[in-house]
């Protein structure tokens, strides 16, 4: 009988890898067209000034340069022409520090009927910048006002909104445990509230923002309403306020994050082993001792995972303010994402928006390696 000829074991294990290759090949290819080739491409035209019309033109690290200078710079106190004494607002008058008395001695002023406010007049912050830099802000140590310029402060501004945008994380995150504890109960509905809740998450961000404009409506919106029957103030310009306006898209972000995380924390509960709740209540723990001991260390790879991958959507928001803002008041929401899309697809100035953009991904690596090294000391892993 013939013995049957068996393949050659280099062969095969070619004929594997080719294969293998073939089967990578697709998601490979793609991620080199439409991530590695972008990624790199971007970094090159960082380097330039391309306006998509002409020839892009090295200019160095000039862009990264004009992003972020600052300059800080003491204000100048205003000085009468005449005698050169320092000047004074009070009410709506310029007085001399010698005529000073006149108005701090319990006068009263006529047009708000309350005793003059004398303020220190400063020389005009656009005197004190170098040339090309704009105001950013202005602040004061004792009597002395300084003032941040920068050539760039709307990018600026724009970082300081995101940061502050921040503060939804840990709202979200306490909100979310709270709500997943609570419907990881056996109580009757607690489907009806999980679908309820996660509602949010799938429904498009433009019906999103338009719930949320009518809610924050200073006219005729559901919030204000709620604060008039309380007896608050009910004619609050959510929106149309600087200071306001950034704790209202917080609002709306909380509320749209919530479904989501809720779901993440549903999981994570039902896979804490039920034995060791058992094991607690046996040793006379209460429920704060329980959860304390049991519940949270079993969840801090979960919260790990929501703070890292809700930070980074925090840093890359765009569609919320863009949508209910456009970015105002005054710049007061307008984030990261936002500025280098309007320098890009607005004023084509495609190698200054790609310097903004890797700045971005630059402080997102560092934001996130640092919470990887801090995360050492409270995440809890089944291992350890």
């Amino acid at each position: 009988m013939a013995a049957i000829k068996q393949p050659k074991r280099g062969s095969l294990h070619r004929s594997e890898a080719i294969w293998g290759y073939l089967f990578i090949a697709a998601p490979l290819i793609g991620f080199l067209i439409f991530g590695a080739g972008p990624l790199i491409g971007s970094l090159v035209i960082g380097f330039t000034q391309w306006d998509l019309a002409s020839p892009p033109e090295f200019v160095g690290t000039e862009n990264y340069a004009n992003t972020l200078s600052l300059s800080l710079q003491p204000l100048a106190r205003e000085l009468d022409e005449a005698t050169g004494e320092p000047m004074y607002r009070c009410g709506r008058e310029r007085v001399p520090e010698s005529r000073l008395n006149e108005f701090t001695t319990g006068q009263i002023d006529p047009i708000t009927n309350a005793p003059y406010i004398c303020e220190v007049r400063y020389a005009r912050a656009s005197s004190a910048l170098p040339s090309g830099y704009e105001e950013w802000f202005q602040f004061g140590i004792g009597e002395q006002r300084y003032i941040v310029g920068a050539i760039d402060p709307v990018f600026w501004k724009s970082m300081f909104n995101t940061f502050f945008l921040l503060l939804s994380l840990p709202i979200t995150i306490v909100f979310s445990l709270i709500f997943a504890i609570a419907m990881n109960q056996r109580i009757i509905g607690s489907n009806l509230f999980r679908t309820i809740y996660y509602t949010p998450v799938i429904l498009p961000i433009a019906a999103l923002a338009l719930i949320w404009l009518w809610l924050f409506n200073p006219d005729y919106g559901l919030i204000n309403y709620a604060l008039g029957q309380l007896g608050l103030d009910s004619n609050i310009n959510w929106l149309g306020n600087p200071v306001t306006v950034k704790p209202a898209i917080i609002i709306m972000m909380v509320w749209k994050g919530l479904g989501y995380q809720v779901l993440i924390y549903l999981a994570g509960l039902q896979s804490i082993p039920r034995h060791l709740h058992e094991a607690a209540m046996i040793d006379g723990a209460n429920v704060w001792q329980r959860f304390r001991a049991v519940t949270w260390p079993a969840l801090t790879p979960t919260t790990f995972f929501l703070v890292i991958t809700s930070m980074i959507g925090v840093f890359q928001v765009f569609q919320e303010p863009y949508l209910m803002t456009n970015g105002g008041p005054y710049f007061e929401s307008t984030t990261m994402v936002m500025v280098i899309q309007q320098n890009a697809f607005r004023d084509t100035q495609m190698g200054y928006a790609s310097a903004q953009a890797w700045i971005l991904g630059v402080i997102i690596i560092a934001v996130t390696l640092l919470n990887f090294y801090v995360s050492r000391r409270w995440v809890q892993y089944e291992a350890s």
